[in-house]
């Protein structure tokens, strides 16, 4: 039987999106960058789009504002990564071709996390990154969690289940 996952970044940026921006159209898991002109020539620009997707970067998520283009990455886990991510992404927006449209747009920057602390304020602002806090109740149980993955006792108990799952041919 495999492990699921529980998706739980994807089900935060999609519950984030929907409380914060329901009235503004969004897209989730948005390529950034160029697409190779020698593969448009060859294939096509649509068939190139979908060839080049697995080799850009991609931002969690697109807000079309009026009057701006919202870049979202969400975290729970690797904050800073996220964080660094981000202005990245911002460079790529011109060369998007998707969003060619948009390129006149200020873009503003989010860091949706579960929780914030002053040294993550800090590099964020250093950045010009907002730093969204939501945190519904689901998600703190999984921050709780969290904290108790370094644990001995968490340890072993993750050891034990690992044998098990070898034993039984699970893994």
């Amino acid at each position: 039987m495999a492990r699921k996952s529980a998706q739980v970044e994807t089900r935060m940026l999609s519950e984030y999106l929907l409380a914060e921006y329901p009235q503004y159209p969004h897209r989730q898991s948005v390529p950034l960058g160029v697409i190779d002109a020698g593969l448009q020539a060859q294939v096509g620009y649509k068939a190139a789009v979908g060839y080049s997707r697995p080799y850009r970067p991609e931002v969690d998520g697109v807000v079309f504002l009026p009057g701006a283009l919202v870049l979202v990455e969400a975290k729970v886990w690797n904050v800073i990564n996220g964080l660094a991510k981000l202005p990245l992404y911002n460079s790529l927006i011109p060369a998007t071709p998707e969003l060619k449209e948009y390129n006149h747009l200020p873009v503003i920057m989010e860091l949706v996390v579960g929780g914030s602390n002053k040294n993550l304020e800090i590099m964020a602002a250093e950045r010009g990154v907002r730093i969204r806090v939501y945190s519904p109740p689901w998600l703190a149980d999984v921050y709780a969690k969290m904290q108790s993955y370094w644990t001995a006792d968490y340890q072993r108990e993750r050891q034990r289940k690992l044998e098990v799952r070898k034993i039984l041919g699970l893994e």
